[in-house]
């Protein structure tokens, strides 16, 4: 199943048209669709496809030989064989082909694993060989710290010789009920909040059971693939992940600030620091700040989140209850998420798709199209949504309840944005559960 990602595409067209040769770099965490983009990228197009594992590299080169040999007339294919990538590689260059060759490794960060002086033969041979011929060179990762270290930060090897890159980032909250079709717009959100919006994930969905059924069968049962997925996740990316287990399992129980963080583990808010700051660079966590910070490096009212809801889900309904689950007590856990999911998860998740969808759809909303859009706090109040522009400021709330009393709501609002619209046009606005529903197709 393919969905959206046109703007990837196009991107990667444009970098296949050029008449020079280019290189591009694809990655993102695992299951964002990657690979799914590459396949229909290539679909059509002269290429090789190598999809790296930790196999032995021999066998791996067998395969990358066989491809070869499809782009030769059969005089030639019996006398061609390659002890190496790189002379393989090099050899790419002498193919004689009407269309660019789209040449691509996939899970690049495995063959660096099994030779560490890769990327340096590469970067020799894109200067002297590639970047003269008539190849599209993609390399793609999913170990996003690997594809730092060997081919984006500022010392890598490869470092300055992409011509493009694409950080692939999960789907938008609009595009679930193209993979989950003929589902309600209330499971569409409870999905949003637990499975979140990773296309593997929401693959695994099974429309013929209810949402409770999806979670004990692919979540919670120790059988099910997303059971481990959390582990899997981490241990890719960091040798000795407890520390950061218990990070994330401390903030899925919103534990928030990092002196909050810090007092439940019971160490230094410093102690954590190296740790947080590697949890973003992963792109698992982010630093949120009120959307009107001024001064960012100065604040001191940052928040830490778990980007990704499966996960975050995960860390507080799989990884703290595993004595349950590994036992097969998911009773236990059911019961818990029918009494708190909809508070701890789904009202923030409402949240976060109001921003998603007033940036997409700001007139449904807005008069005006805003410049940002984000969450506002500070030591005493907090807004759910403040968007604003240069005239004018919207500040809303998000109830996710049944039943809201919208006027009481937003006198509170208007008390609480009192002093955050100095010389802007101010706009009070409630979007409530009732107002999401009201659209059911």
């Amino acid at each position: 199943m393919f969905i959206n990602r046109i703007n990837e595409l196009k991107s990667l067209e444009e970098e296949y048209n050029k008449k020079t040769s280019s290189f591009s770099v694809i990655y993102g965490r695992r299951r964002v669709g990657k690979t799914s983009l590459i396949s229909k990228f290539i679909e059509n197009k002269p290429h090789i496809y190598l999809y790296i594992t930790l196999a032995d590299l021999n066998s791996q080169l067998d395969s990358f030989i066989e491809q070869i040999k499809k782009y030769l007339d059969d005089s030639m294919k019996e006398f061609v064989n390659f002890d190496s990538f790189e002379k393989a590689i090099e050899f790419l260059v002498t193919i004689k082909l009407e269309k660019k060759l789209v040449f691509v490794i996939d899970e690049y960060q495995y063959l660096v694993a099994k030779d560490k002086a890769f990327s340096s033969k590469l970067q020799k041979l894109w200067d002297t060989k590639l970047q003269n011929s008539n190849i599209y060179l993609i390399l793609c990762g999913s170990v996003l710290s690997m594809m730092h270290s060997e081919v984006l930060s500022y010392d890598a090897p490869l470092y300055g010789r992409r011509t493009s890159q694409f950080n692939i980032k999960p789907i938008k909250f609009k595009y679930i009920s193209e993979f989950i079709p003929s589902i309600s717009k209330l499971e569409q959100m409870h999905i949003y909040s637990s499975f979140g919006t990773i296309p593997k994930y929401l693959n695994e969905y099974d429309n013929s059971l209810s949402f409770m059924e999806n979670i004990e069968k692919k979540i919670l049962n120790k059988n099910s693939y997303l059971y481990s997925e959390g582990n899997f996740l981490l241990k890719d990316e960091i040798s000795e992940p407890a520390s950061f287990f218990s990070i994330l399992k401390s903030i899925s129980l919103g534990n928030r600030k990092i002196g909050h963080i810090a007092s439940s583990l019971g160490v230094s808010s410093s102690y954590l620091s190296k740790y947080m700051q590697k949890l973003i660079d992963l792109d698992i966590v982010e630093k949120q700040l009120p959307i009107t910070e001024t001064n960012p490096l100065k604040s001191k009212y940052g928040l830490y989140k778990i980007k990704d809801k499966f996960l975050n889900f995960w860390f507080y309904y799989v990884y703290k209850n595993y004595n349950y689950l590994e036992i097969e007590q998911t009773r236990y856990v059911l019961e818990e998420i029918e009494t708190n999911f909809n508070d701890r998860f789904v009202s923030f998740a409402f949240e976060d798709y109001v921003i998603e969808d007033i940036i997409d759809n700001p007139k449904k909303y807005l008069d005006f199209i805003p410049l940002k859009v984000g969450h506002w706090w500070n030591n005493k109040e907090e807004i759910d949504i403040v968007a604003y522009d240069d005239k004018n400021i919207a500040f809303i709330e998000c109830k996710w309840q049944n039943s809201v009393n919208i006027e009481q709501v937003k006198t509170k609002l208007i008390q609480k944005a009192k002093g955050l619209h100095e010389n802007k046009n101010a706009f009070y606005l409630v979007v409530t559960k009732n107002d999401y529903l009201e659209n059911e197709n």
